[in-house]
């Protein structure tokens, strides 16, 4: 799922506002008389309208629940949720939830009839309660790249080491075009995104395979040297991006990778979609490989995605109906959903759809690696604690703009403590 989120001019005050007079402001004796909040975010691919069309399928299928749209707006969709819990008036139903589910009382837990539908693997539990509704798997970074401007530099092959990245790198740029264009740094998650995910995160977990575990039990330091020297290898890189990347919004960004203004743009699958589905551009004038690490590790990560039914809902049973009809029990909209930002199944009954000719590369690309967690998306026990991702985004972008790495490391230990012990 792509975290492109559309800013609008609608704060957190406007939404709890709105949410108050409509929150859970149902008949729970009648079920004929429900109305429900869901909490969604906008992007590139997930629009207005493709949320209302599965509202609308809903709404036809279930007489009487009604389901109100609730946009998640600001750079960071767990403070939106937090700054609405806050506040008394937490929406019903919420999209990515994960970065509360650890505090308890937040998230209802989920029936067992439910989560039966799912793969094993999906099901999380937090302290052995199981309060999140699996919704899909996303696959994360690989590098998107400009036919054209590869084969008018004179490459002719995609690197698959992170020397002949390098040397990619500087044929861009001998031949007049930018390398490299940055997932948007005006959205603070985007900085690192492409680099965390292709590269950090398979560095971390091919030296350290229960990273997780490990960082969260004090045998290893964020302070460790393969994380110091993936980091420092990032740096060298900001010579090939193109100088906007700090100022662009994700959505800019991708805009601009795609009408040629760099050759590469690290990015998730869900960039497949927006290519495959463009009236604007071919599909066919793009293509991906994946990220070459300095060490040679060849893993892949996926963010699993999850929803999440508020324990203030006064009607729980409606809304784990909405959950179960969107992701899968309607195999149509479950369809819908996924193919809209490119991403797969978790049901155990899998549904699929036709992908396009950039999504299927993306997918023959995995081919030869292996699978791996995303550190900062690992869901249960195993998961850093709420506020933690948001701490690292900002440092992050520090050491992308010439931070001394080994400065901004060495806080992270403390703080992930600090927040660990107020949970």
């Amino acid at each position: 799922m792509k975290k492109r989120i559309v800013k609008t001019l609608l704060g957190a005050a406007l939404a709890a506002s709105m949410i108050a007079s409509t929150c859970t402001g149902v008949l729970a004796e009648s079920e004929e008389n429900v109305t429900l909040t869901w909490a969604v975010f906008e992007t590139d691919n997930y629009t207005a309208e493709v949320w209302q069309h599965i509202i609308d399928a809903f709404e036809a299928d279930n007489p009487g629940i009604k389901i109100e749209k609730v946009l998640m707006t600001g750079d960071s969709r767990p403070q939106f949720l937090k700054t609405m819990l806050s506040a008394g008036n937490m929406p019903d139903i919420n999209i990515d939830p994960v970065d509360l589910a650890s505090t308890e009382g937040v998230y209802a837990e989920v029936p067992e009839e439910l989560l039966a539908k799912f793969e094993d693997s999906a099901v999380v539990s937090f302290n052995g309660v199981k309060n999140l509704v699996p919704a899909y798997k996303a696959y994360r970074t690989q590098v998107f790249y400009n036919k054209h401007q590869f084969e008018d530099a004179g490459i002719t092959e995609v690197p698959t080491t992170w020397d002949e990245f390098i040397q990619v790198c500087d044929t861009l740029q001998e031949a007049g075009y930018t390398p490299l264009m940055g997932v948007g740094a005006a959205d603070i998650w985007a900085t690192a995104f492409g680099y965390w995910t292709g590269v950090v995160n398979s560095e971390l977990y091919t030296a350290y395979p229960n990273f997780n575990e490990d960082i969260l039990s004090g045998e290893l330091s964020w302070e460790n040297d393969v994380l110091i020297d993936t980091l420092k290898s990032w740096q060298t890189l900001t010579p090939y991006y193109h100088k906007g990347s700090m100022s662009f919004s994700n959505t800019q960004a991708t805009s601009e990778f795609l009408s040629g203004s760099a050759a590469m743009f690290m990015d998730g699958a869900w960039s497949t979609t927006t290519i495959d589905n463009s009236d604007e551009y071919s599909a066919d004038d793009f293509g991906t490989f994946m990220m070459p690490t300095p060490s040679g590790a060849k893993t892949y990560c996926t963010m699993p995605q999850y929803w999440g039914v508020s324990e203030t809902c006064e009607n729980k049973e409606a809304a784990f109906k909405f959950c179960e009809y969107v992701l899968g029990g309607n195999p149509d909209i479950y369809r819908y959903y996924l193919q809209a930002d490119g991403t797969f199944s978790v049901t155990k009954d899998p549904v699929t759809y036709e992908m396009g000719p950039v999504q299927t590369e993306f997918v023959n690309n995995l081919e030869g690696y292996t699978l791996v967690p995303e550190a900062m998306k690992v869901v249960g026990d195993n998961a850093f604690p709420t506020g933690f991702e948001d701490y690292t985004l900002k440092s992050l972008q520090n050491i992308f703009t010439g931070a001394d790495v080994e400065q901004e490391l060495s806080t992270w230990d403390a703080e992930m403590e600090r927040l660990a012990s107020a949970q």
